[in-house]
């Protein structure tokens, strides 16, 4: 069965336990996690400066199946929302048995959501947050339950603009800074994965999307695995220009208002 994704708002600390969640509600449902202060611990340093970490999860160096032109039908477009503890995901809509298993929940305990590109059989074709860019898998039906998300995220790497669409619809369009030549933004079709407020990290503004997308050059990056993140900035200044290690970063304000609209689980277009 469908269903719309419901307005609510799950805030998570992780200073210590978890310490509570509370409702808000515009349209629709949003998770968010505020993000500890990291351990100190001796590593190699690097000149690049931090990024939004990486999602967790447990998956193989090289996942097998990329289809770097994956379509989702929609809008409005379908989710695989978790329902179970672990969840398989098969190369295949035959394999008998998954290459790999995923928490129903993010890193910072988010509820896990794939965009849906497919059907076969008793299986989902959906896109994984994981690398290569444009990793796609098969979930079990039983094993999820779908949901509609109609919001749209769409960035023009040359363009330096960001465009959110409702349906048919634009409902706000602003100016991003991308990466580099060297370090630049992948192109495809991504998605969502978590929102974090990152206390501890200014540079990256008030809120942080984490994506499904990772850079194509930094395969390690501060602690992460070089995943793309969507987020504010502590330099304005830079917006408007590929300036960045591959993330998108735009005003704060503008990430705050994107932070009280949309849902983990929008699909991000990321084009030339």
């Amino acid at each position: 069965m469908v269903m719309a994704r419901r307005p609510a708002l799950l805030v998570v600390l992780f200073l210590v336990a978890l310490a509570g969640c509370g409702q808000a509600a515009p349209d629709l449902p949003l998770a968010r996690a505020i993000v500890e202060k990291p351990a100190t611990t001796t590593t190699t340093t690097t000149a690049a400066p931090p990024e939004v970490a990486a999602d967790a999860t447990s998956h193989v160096p090289e996942w097998p199946v990329v289809d770097r032109d994956v379509q989702l039908p929609g809008p409005p477009f379908q989710l695989a929302d978790v329902m179970v503890p672990k969840i398989g995901i098969y190369t295949s809509p035959t394999d008998p048995n998954p290459l790999i298993s995923m928490s129903h929940l993010t890193e910072h305990g988010l509820p896990r959501v794939f965009p849906i590109a497919g059907q076969d059989g008793d299986r989902f074709k959906v896109l994984l947050p994981i690398r290569p860019n444009g990793a796609v898998g098969w979930v079990r039906m039983a094993d999820v339950q779908t949901e509609e998300v109609n919001y749209w995220m769409k960035v023009s790497t040359s363009a330096h603009t960001m465009t959110v669409g409702n349906g048919d619809q634009t409902v706000f369009q602003e100016p991003v800074a991308v990466g580099t030549g060297g370090t630049p933004t992948p192109l495809g079709t991504f998605f969502v994965t978590e929102l974090v407020r990152p206390i501890w990290q200014p540079y990256l503004g008030p809120y942080a999307y984490a994506t499904s997308a990772h850079s194509d050059v930094l395969y390690s990056f501060m602690g992460g695995d070089g995943m793309v993140g969507v987020h504010g900035t502590d330099a304005p200044g830079s917006i408007g220009h590929p300036v960045s290690h591959g993330c998108i970063r735009m005003s704060n304000s503008g990430i705050t208002k994107l932070a009280g609209m949309l849902p983990l689980g929008t699909p991000l277009f990321v084009t030339p």
